[in-house]
């Protein structure tokens, strides 16, 4: 069946939903947990200020990673960056859903943002690739639009997990739908391995100190924007 798939006129379509799942299930998952802050914090008889950094830490993350994760799919491949970062999507939520303080509950956003960072840099790449470039504006478009879908999506999917259970269910409910991703990743998207480089083997190392300064600089740009009056 797999080989069918991959055979077929319609395969950058079966590329293009596999990553619209884990490209949905990242953006929609920041909006349900807006929706769970109230009874985060009830549950732990904390603060509003203090326990919205479960979901700006994971924003933090995102930002200041979505770049070099960018470089990481030029060394490594697209597919072992996307399926790596739902993987750590996945722990992330489970150990976000049995956090017993807040503290390692904003700790687990933050890894979550790694692989959210990781799901988001990739899978982009990834439609890019797949589609010829007759078709990409369609593919953008419509990759822009599941995004969309998933900010609209959230808050109503976290309030009625919400009411319906509680708010470790918010982080949870990823765990299954993470799961599903990544073996339908794992048996669906192109496994493309990165290309020497024509000028080198310098230039497929990592630039670890341009990717700590340009994650401090956006961190610190998102953190004046944030707090400014």
């Amino acid at each position: 069946m797999i080989a069918g798939i991959k055979s077929s006129a319609n395969y950058k379509w079966w590329v293009f939903g596999t990553i619209a799942v884990g490209t949905f299930l990242s953006v929609a998952d920041h909006g349900s947990v807006l929706v769970a802050l109230p009874s985060i914090e009830r549950h732990f008889s904390s603060d509003l200020l203090t326990v919205q950094w479960i979901v700006v830490g994971y924003a933090l993350a995102i930002s200041a990673l979505i770049l070099p994760m960018g470089r990481l799919c030029d060394i490594l491949g697209r597919k072992r960056v996307y399926v790596g970062g739902m993987v750590i999507f996945v722990v992330a939520a489970s150990l976000a859903g049995i956090s017993p303080n807040l503290g390692s509950l904003i700790a687990a956003k933050v890894f979550q943002g790694v692989g959210s960072a990781m799901v988001q840099s990739a899978g982009i790449a990834i439609v890019i690739a797949t589609f010829p470039g007759t078709e990409r504006g369609k593919a953008l478009g419509t990759h822009l639009s599941v995004v969309g879908t998933g900010a609209i999506a959230g808050p109503a999917l976290g309030g009625l997990l919400v009411s319906a259970f509680d708010w470790r269910s918010v982080f949870f409910a990823n765990v299954p739908i993470g799961m599903f991703t990544i073996i339908i990743s794992m048996l669906v998207l192109p496994l493309a391995n990165p290309e020497p480089s024509a000028d080198g083997d310098a230039q497929q190392k990592f630039d670890w100190g341009g990717a700590v300064l340009s994650g401090l600089a956006l961190l610190g740009l998102l953190l004046v924007v944030g707090n400014g009056d």
